[in-house]
């Protein structure tokens, strides 16, 4: 029996592909991708097509997590989240993470751990967030984005797990670094 994804697979790479740009924006561009395959068989896709981003989980000497508590317009509320920001152009990910904690949190890391990476939503975007864990730190801040308005938030892990619990704290890339970093504290040692 053959795979389904295996199906889809063949049909994208035996299709004739056209894209059409339908926007442009400052960080984003929505693409429409049309497939036709020698059948004459048509299906298409709205793509976001994004540059990057990285994520971070800082640890303070302390032991406690650094979030960032912000409005966000998308979802209409004020979210905790672990700190992140979009890569630019040509920006190596460790570069764009160091600059990121010191615009959000006013930290700079003296140890940096790459801790993997994921796709944020593979169903329509491309964005992949680069995962860093941040030791070390010591203040240094960087000024912020003039469209950034940042409380920070100093939390144990077992505190931010139960905000987990409860969905007080619900953001995906959250979520995936705080499990990331459960899963290195127990391995490291």
């Amino acid at each position: 029996m053959r795979e389904k994804s295996l199906e889809q697979e063949h049909f994208e790479k035996s299709s004739q592909a056209t894209r059409k740009e339908v926007y442009r924006g400052r960080t984003i561009a929505l693409y429409c991708d049309t497939l036709k395959n020698s059948s004459g068989i048509s299906k298409s896709w709205d793509i976001v097509v994004h540059p990057g981003a990285v994520v971070l989980v800082p640890i303070t000497d302390k032991g406690e997590i650094i979030f960032v508590k912000q409005w966000r317009r998308a979802v209409g509320k004020r979210l905790i989240e672990l700190p992140a920001g979009t890569l630019e152009a040509g920006e190596p990910p460790e570069t764009c993470a160091m600059r990121e904690l010191r615009e959000e949190t006013g930290f700079r890391s003296e140890r940096i751990v790459p801790m993997g990476g994921f796709y944020s939503a593979p169903g329509f975007c491309t964005e992949y967030l680069h995962l860093y864990l941040a030791l070390d730190l010591k203040p240094d801040p960087l000024e912020a984005d003039d469209d950034e308005k940042i409380d920070l938030l100093f939390l144990p892990l077992k505190e931010a797990e139960e905000m987990i619990q409860s969905g007080e704290i619900c953001d995906a890339k959250t979520l995936a670094g705080i499990q990331r970093y459960v899963k290195w504290s127990v391995d490291s040692k």
